[in-house]
């Protein structure tokens, strides 16, 4: 890989070190990451535009280093690969860090997601008819967390477009993420900004640690629309954490299991709903949720 990297980068590092699957190393004390480009490969330019765009506005994302034929994508035995300068890795992510990054750049992109989470809904049910057969933990459990995902659905539906406000947001955010996996270009999109700090606080609940502080926190210092409010519970209800267990088990990457500890809070998590419910449901009125009541 160190052949490589003079090879296509005219970088010449004195070692380059493998790990979790990323070869990384350092020139001048800054680390570069170079890491295999498993996206879309026609999204690279959208993506490396992106970054420019953020970096441009003073938004800190890693920068993709071009190779020397000034592509941001290079193949390296036919894999392809992308060269990331990262100022920022080491340090775990914290609430005010995403507070940070989902307030101070917005960016119009509206999305449907009435129809995008029905969507995902009827495939998830497609994928549990077809394969689910094997997996008995998985039907025991799997009506309950498609009701949570329809009663997200039907939330949405009280949604007014101009009330939200769209931003750079991640892909998956997890609790344990460094800035490593924060600032990913790779990783980053365009949704709603509470889309970040709900998946963030669902990982840290799911992870064994009480987020009570840190949600009363969050709905009483920020300034949220009705209709980011009624987002927030949707995206806190839809059962995002259930559901990428499910289709690593339904594909074979997962044991069955693995779900257990999951269903196995279930009576908790439905506890903080109704906590969360409470909080704001003086802000979504006329809604209702009888269940949470």
């Amino acid at each position: 890989m160190k052949n490589a990297i003079n090879y296509y980068y005219n970088l010449y590092p004195k070692n380059v070190y493998t790990s979790k699957h990323q070869n990384y190393f350092f020139i001048d004390n800054i680390r570069y990451t170079l890491i295999k480009y498993e996206e879309d490969i026609t999204e690279i330019n959208k993506i490396y535009n992106r970054q420019i765009d953020m970096i441009r506005k003073n938004l800190y994302v890693h920068q993709i280093i071009l190779n020397v034929e000034k592509t941001p994508l290079t193949f390296i035995n036919e894999t392809p690969y992308i060269l990331l300068k990262t100022l920022y890795y080491g340090e775990k992510i914290k609430i005010d860090n995403i507070l940070t990054f989902s307030w101070l750049k917005e960016n119009k992109e509206e999305k449907n997601w009435t129809k995008i989470w029905s969507v995902k809904n009827d495939y998830l049910e497609f994928q549990m008819s077809e394969l689910g057969k094997k997996h008995p933990l998985l039907r025991e459990s799997f009506s309950y967390y498609i009701g949570l995902a329809e009663t997200s659905v039907a939330l949405t539906n009280n949604i007014k477009n101009e009330e939200i406000k769209y931003t750079y947001a991640h892909k998956r955010i997890n609790e344990k993420d460094t800035f490593l996996e924060f600032y990913n270009p790779l990783n980053i999109i365009v949704d709603t900004r509470v889309r970040d700090i709900t998946e963030y606080l669902k990982s840290k609940y799911f992870s064994g640690e009480d987020i009570k502080r840190e949600l009363y926190y969050y709905l009483n210092s920020t300034m949220l629309t009705k209709s980011e409010i009624i987002m927030f519970l949707a995206r806190m209800l839809y059962p995002t954490y259930y559901f990428d267990i499910f289709e690593e088990i339904i594909t074979g990457r997962q044991k069955d299991k693995k779900i257990s500890y999951i269903t196995s809070k279930t009576e908790n998590y439905e506890r903080l709903l109704k906590y969360i419910y409470n909080i704001i449901k003086k802000n979504i009125e006329p809604l209702q949720i009888e269940w949470l009541e």
